[in-house]
């Protein structure tokens, strides 16, 4: 099965999150879609990231999801966000993720995160604030 993890940053927690996650998953790629333009052809597995800013997912996610829905439809697919407030994660997903997406989903988790000025200083913990153990057990799901 071949995986495409698909995401978009900009504090670097979902990079981060990404980073776990290839390393859990078999036949993975990873793209960044502010940097490069994803083909979904010929990929098993979609998976999205992305970080939140007032309750929104960030735009090239979003705008991703809106121009690929039907492509993401026919795959198997996961979402992820990091967010930093926790008891608004189902809030987020609802209002950021169309139903049918949500209903075909594999798995839909938040990693954890931080606020955008208190992103870990370089040569910090790049994983404060991130659920190393949420992103394992989305993988394991992934993997099955």
């Amino acid at each position: 099965m071949t995986v495409l993890v698909l995401y978009a940053t900009k504090t670097g927690a979902t990079a981060q999150c990404v980073k776990v996650l290839a390393d859990e998953l078999a036949n993975c790629t990873v793209c960044n879609i502010e940097e490069e333009k994803p083909d979904l052809e010929g990929v098993d597995c979609v998976i999205l990231g992305a970080g939140v800013r007032d309750g929104k997912i960030y735009r090239p996610v979003r705008d991703f999801i809106k121009k690929n829905h039907d492509a993401l439809l026919k795959k198997r697919a996961g979402y992820f966000i990091c967010n930093e407030k926790p008891k608004e994660t189902e809030e987020i997903v609802t209002r950021n993720i169309p139903e049918d997406l949500r209903g075909a989903a594999v798995c839909i988790a938040s990693f954890g995160g931080y606020k955008a000025y208190a992103a870990p200083k370089e040569g910090t913990d790049q994983l404060k604030g991130i659920f190393v153990d949420r992103i394992k057990a989305f993988a394991e799901k992934m993997n099955d």
